[in-house]
């Protein structure tokens, strides 16, 4: 493992190879550069890991460095460390795909535990690499969003990004190659977006999980399947969520907000069957207390609200749409065709079949 240690002082790159425990992280070579342009002639020339680099800097400065490192060397991982407040720098710094940015003073325990956690993603991120050599042509062009996807997720677009990485599930399992290596290796780099986006925030991922009864370690383990893997991205994106509806109100989130939300929630994946226990804890609230809540707040028990909300969305689809009901169904959450003839002739009296010919001869 090598380390590139950018300062224009040459006191303070001195001192950070001096007083960092190198070998408790697994670091066997220390490199040092006093501008951008002897960093950029190292890094051409020696395989660097992590490069910890200053932002003010005579000349070029650091982040005008790390764009091109970006550019020329992408797998190695940058950090900046400086003493310049101004968090603009830091969103740049982080847009741009820094992996993290510490404001000096720091103590060399707070720069270790950052290069610890550095060295950590290196790791895991070539285990991932070892794990899906199959499928790198699509993860890819998946980490190539993961900026983008941090911006949606900043911007309070999470529905957006979960849109998007079911899609490209759907489309690995289209592919055949859905795999417990690609669910691990596409949910790395979603929780990569979500780091950038707390960052973006002016927080970080764990505090911001926390807050919402979420564990960071539970949930970037990832999942082997697609479901579990969804679902785990899901939770994570509801703790952004849940931070901006209190950012917004300034105020508790209520029971009643929370099940508005549900129902928002059940209204943009009609697609999928959503269980009780998923909208639960969707909402934040034991499972039994949700059931009351929603009735209470709907009119409605949760699996007769769901059945109609379905029912109305195929009428939609039935009266406005030329769409073959077996699309039809798919796209309310059935897989089975008899299954949602079923359901809708319970609520409506009549199948899919009959309901769309009724409409065409105006009864």
């Amino acid at each position: 493992m090598k380390v590139l240690l950018v300062d224009d002082q040459a006191r303070i790159l001195e001192a950070t190879k001096r007083l960092v425990d190198w070998n408790k992280l697994g670091v066997d070579r220390v490199l040092t550069a006093q501008s951008a342009d002897e960093a950029r002639t190292i890094l051409d020339g020696e395989d660097v890991d992590i490069l910890l680099t200053d932002i003010e800097m005579p000349g070029e400065d650091g982040i005008a460095l790390q764009r091109w490192q970006r550019e020329h060397h992408p797998e190695v991982m940058c950090i900046f460390l400086t003493s310049h407040a101004d968090f603009a720098y830091a969103r740049e710094a982080l847009r741009n795909g820094a992996y993290d940015y510490i404001l000096q003073p720091a103590a060399i325990p707070e720069i270790e535990k950052v290069l610890e956690r550095a060295v950590g993603s290196l790791a895991e991120r070539r285990d991932m690499a070892e794990v899906s050599r199959n499928v790198d042509e699509a993860l890819s062009q998946a980490q190539r969003y993961t900026l983008e996807w941090s911006r949606w997720i900043e911007q309070g677009d999470t529905q957006l990004v979960r849109s998007r990485v079911a899609a490209m599930l759907d489309e690995a399992e289209a592919r055949g190659s859905l795999s417990a290596g690609y669910c691990k290796r596409l949910h790395y780099i979603f929780m990569e977006a979500c780091r950038l986006a707390a960052h973006m925030l002016k927080t970080d991922l764990k505090t911001l999980l926390a807050d919402a009864g979420e564990d960071e370690e539970a949930l970037a383990k990832g999942s082997g399947s697609r479901q579990e893997m969804l679902a785990s991205a899901d939770r994570c994106l509801r703790a952004f969520d849940l931070r901006a509806r209190r950012a917004g109100n300034g105020q508790e989130y209520t029971t009643e907000q929370r099940i508005r939300e549900v129902v928002h929630y059940l209204s943009q994946n009609m697609d999928h069957m959503i269980s009780r226990s998923e909208a639960a804890q969707h909402a934040c609230l034991n499972e039994d207390y949700f059931s009351r809540a929603f009735k209470k707040e709907t009119g409605m028990g949760y699996k007769e609200f769901v059945l109609k909300q379905k029912a109305d969305y195929a009428i939609k689809l039935l009266t406005n749409t030329d769409l073959p009901i077996t699309v039809i169904a798919s796209k309310v959450g059935y897989d089975n065709y008899n299954n949602f003839t079923q359901m809708f002739r319970k609520l409506t009296g009549k199948t899919p079949t009959d309901y769309r010919k009724s409409m065409e001869n105006g009864n």
